[in-house]
């Protein structure tokens, strides 16, 4: 369960840092895939936030398994794909529905191996509503991988 709290807080690290450089327009991205090739450290904030909404959407839809596996690899060896899909369900099942998010901030990060692996990471944050329950904050981070392709790294519920 350490290594869940550990993958899951790359997602609760990614908190200074605004984003501000481009990528693209041609790239389409998977669901955790934020570009396709990328410029060392350069990110679109607006490729990122959409990245991040497909992969809320994804738990939304309960399909964290794909999530997993498209991630970085460096959400991948930090725990397994059950380990990984068992944390989602277990921070999401209560919550229910989705019927709003609106985003609130897109920022980026470097690791440097100390709290956080190293590399550039990517995150964005959310404001969710869940039917009957106060709002909570969602954030979905991405990893600029050694391939140069930002990949899908944490999600985390923030009351």
């Amino acid at each position: 369960m350490n290594k869940l709290i550990s993958a899951i807080g790359i997602a609760l690290l990614l908190t200074t840092g605004v984003v501000a450089a481009q990528q693209p327009q041609a790239a389409r991205p998977g669901a955790s895939q934020a570009a396709a090739r990328a410029t060392p450290g350069a990110v679109d904030p607006n490729a990122i936030r959409d990245a991040a909404l497909r992969v809320a959407s994804s738990v939304d839809a309960g399909q964290a398994a794909k999530l997993w596996d498209e991630a970085s690899v460096v959400t991948k060896k930090s725990l397994t794909r059950d380990a990984f899909v068992a944390g989602i369900t277990k921070s999401r099942q209560p919550l229910g529905k989705t019927p709003s998010r609106s985003w609130l901030s897109v920022r980026r990060q470097s690791g440097d191996g100390s709290a956080l692996p190293p590399g550039l990471y990517a995150s964005t944050e959310f404001l969710a509503e869940f039917a009957g329950k106060p709002p909570v904050r969602e954030l979905v981070s991405f990893r600029l991988d050694e391939d140069g392709i930002w990949r899908f790294a944490g999600y985390a519920v923030q009351p």
